[in-house]
């Protein structure tokens, strides 16, 4: 199959895009890798941007347990039914107040 020339400027183009992020991502990993264990999300170890508190009581990323959401409406720690009604926000500055313990 032979791509046309504009097909295959859009695809480098794409290749590019996706290069950019993985070496951002790679680097927010690195520059993240000690932060506090209470600020990463227990599931992925990822550095949390927005996280939730869930009902039974743990807290993760937004988007991660949205994500998880997709596939099962149960809470990933306890099976318990769950949507994105019942996820309660947690603002940086509770965040900041756990580290200080």
């Amino acid at each position: 199959m032979v791509k046309t020339q504009g097909e295959i400027e859009t695809f480098v183009e794409f290749a590019e895009k996706v290069k950019k992020l993985y070496d951002e991502k790679a680097s927010m990993d690195l520059e993240f890798d000690d932060a506090p264990e209470d600020f990463k999300d227990p599931l992925m170890s990822t550095l949390m941007r927005d996280p939730v508190l869930l009902p039974s009581g743990m807290v993760m990323d937004r988007h991660i347990i949205e994500r998880h959401l997709l596939n099962s409406n149960t809470d990933p720690f306890n099976r318990q039914p769950l949507d994105s009604d019942m996820l309660i926000p947690r603002e940086a500055d509770h965040m900041y107040k756990m580290l200080q313990r």
